[in-house]
């Protein structure tokens, strides 16, 4: 450790500590929101791609059934870690003003 970080307040230190999570949690929503997008066309291309196709006897029902799951599973998936995300920012951001009151 260095010498200032031994002078140093433990409620500074926590400040510290709150600003650091804060700009990484804005740094996850921000990479799981490009993340979601490049996510999202990349399905819509190949759906389209995949609707465009002459229907033929090897594409089944399984294969519509399995596209729609995964689909559901990546949209669920998507959406749990943005309120994940979302709500762990909240939480800091609450602790980070009940600092900066004090």
């Amino acid at each position: 450790m260095s010498i200032s970080n031994d002078n140093e307040s433990p409620l500074a230190s926590e400040k510290r500590f709150i600003q650091t999570a804060l700009a990484a949690v804005e740094k996850a929503e921000r990479f799981q929101r490009y993340k979601q997008i490049v996510v999202t066309v990349i399905a819509l291309t190949a759906a389209f791609w995949w609707a465009s196709r002459p229907s033929s006897p090897e594409l089944g029902l399984e294969c519509i059934i399995l596209m729609g799951v995964g689909l559901m599973l990546a949209v669920c998936t998507a959406k749990i870690l943005s309120l994940i995300n979302k709500n762990t920012r909240a939480i800091l951001q609450a602790i980070h003003d009940l600092h900066r009151n004090v």
